[in-house]
């Protein structure tokens, strides 16, 4: 009986090293998953939003569209300018050709 005592618990100890050893294996890769899945989201500020409503006269700004259709608009005197998403020059695009032509119908139906 000793010996079949020794025999389970040399096959105990070997287990036991087994499974510890995966478990340290899955623990860094659950471990390692986490840190590059949420190290993106801590690293990352969040951008600023301006509130601020700045306006402008047409002769004060020039408008322009780059090659991925981003709307740029630029200041004459100091030459700076902001860059906006493709969907915004669309959007301000698509107002004012229905401005332009709502009053283009407007002239020529009297």
């Amino acid at each position: 009986m000793n010996e079949k005592m020794k025999t389970i618990l040399e096959n105990g100890k070997k287990v036991l090293k087994s499974l510890t050893i995966y478990g340290i294996i899955v623990l860094s890769c659950l471990a390692s998953f986490f840190i590059g899945f949420y190290y993106n989201k801590v690293t990352t500020k969040a951008p600023e939003v301006k509130t601020e409503v700045t306006k402008v006269k047409k002769n004060e700004v020039n408008l322009a569209v780059d090659q991925n259709n981003n709307l740029i608009i630029i200041d004459v005197k100091s030459g700076n300018y902001t860059i906006y998403e493709d969907s915004v020059g669309n959007t301000i695009f698509s107002l004012y050709a229905k401005n332009v032509w709502g009053q283009h119908t407007q002239v020529t139906n009297p």
